[in-house]
């Protein structure tokens, strides 16, 4: 099974993947240090500071992998047989990312990323797999996320109700 774990920073990608990789015994990649350690970059933004990634060479490297996990701000780039969006308030987006001592110009980039749906836009317009898993994480725990994920499998698709401009 393939599965990519997209979301804006902060939602819970990367805790959330470690549990299913483990509960699912698959390998578990993320694209973050996966992007620098295998050169899947065009160069690097100082701007932003993050790397601007090639997307046919991340796709190249998923190509003939049959199981994994795949965790990353542009995971849905990669084809799967499940994309799991994680999603979160933008203001526990802000307090999570504070944590990690982002800037404030990146915890509000971030948020109103969150707000107005970035990923999750970009993987309804052009779906990368058959399953889609659309989750609001935040009042749950990692292990609650997790779980609903293993529930959205199974059941083909889950798309819960996630919107941020409403109030």
């Amino acid at each position: 099974m393939k599965i990519t774990i997209t979301g804006t920073p902060g939602t819970g990608k990367t805790t959330v993947a470690k549990i299913l990789a483990e509960r699912l015994s698959l390998p578990l990649y993320n694209l973050t240090g996966l992007i620098k350690e295998k050169n899947l970059y065009l160069g690097y933004d100082n701007k932003r500071d993050a790397f601007i990634v090639n997307t046919e060479k991340l796709k190249n490297f998923f190509e003939n992998k049959k199981n994994f996990i795949a965790e990353g701000l542009i995971a849905h780039y990669i084809p799967s047989d499940v994309t799991v969006i994680l999603r979160a308030r933008p203001e526990v987006i802000i307090s999570r990312l504070k944590e990690r001592n982002y800037p404030p110009e990146k915890l509000k980039e971030n948020a109103e990323s969150e707000r107005i749906a970035f990923c999750a836009t970009e993987v309804f317009q052009n779906p990368p797999s058959p399953v889609i898993i659309h989750i609001d994480t935040t009042s749950r725990t990692p292990e609650e996320v997790a779980n609903v994920i293993m529930e959205g499998i199974s059941a083909g698709g889950l798309i819960e109700d996630v919107d941020w401009l409403e109030g």
